[in-house]
């Protein structure tokens, strides 16, 4: 299901290390990331000294307060930003959620942060994006290539199958499920909202 030599190069085995090292970057302290993400200081901590992996949702928040983009974690993203980009199928950086039975694909190619960024979504039967909704700033558009999924947006049930596609404002309470027998694959294009 997912190509683990292109994972090889683009190792998430030291997620921890590059949250420290963009934390400090920004000369900010634990508690201060804590207060601009929203992730309580003992995960951030956690996370850091390679104790725990962020959740998406810890993820995106982290991102976000760093200013960058959610694939920030993979090494790749210390690269200055390319003009143009080809990346082949076999080759597409992947973050892994094994705890929640999904995977990213990045699609996102070498740009600066914060603009835009796509990911296809390979999520496993009954994967979910997790215990409760979740709010982040910006847009999401889904596109489901194979599959169902189902999306739970303020409090209303939007069944998508293939072929179908949603975009929705992130800052309402949203969260998504694998209604499929098996693997459901979504793309996903996320903004993070701002205006030029």
């Amino acid at each position: 299901m997912r190509n683990r030599s292109a994972r090889s190069r683009y190792s998430t085995d030291h997620i921890g290390e590059r949250l420290r090292e963009a934390r400090c970057a920004r000369a900010l302290t634990v508690n201060g990331l804590a207060k601009t993400s929203g992730v309580p200081a003992s995960t951030i901590s956690k996370i850091e000294n390679g104790k725990l992996r962020p959740s998406l949702v810890h993820a995106i928040r982290l991102a976000h307060a760093l200013n960058e983009n959610m694939g920030f974690l993979v090494d790749r993203y210390r690269d200055r930003p390319r003009p143009r980009v080809v990346i082949r199928a076999g080759q597409r950086d992947t973050l892994d959620y094994p705890e929640m039975g999904f995977a990213l694909q990045d699609l996102s190619g070498h740009f600066d942060a914060g603009v835009l960024e796509a990911r296809v979504g390979v999520l496993e039967r009954r994967a979910r994006s997790g215990a409760t909704p979740m709010i982040h700033p910006g847009e999401e558009f889904c596109y489901v290539i194979d599959g169902a999924i189902r999306y739970s947006i303020d409090n209303q049930t939007i069944d998508l199958n293939a072929g179908d596609y949603l975009q929705f404002k992130c800052d309402l309470r949203h969260a998504w499920e694998n209604r499929h027998r098996t693997t459901t694959r979504v793309l996903w294009v996320f903004s993070d909202g701002l205006s030029f």
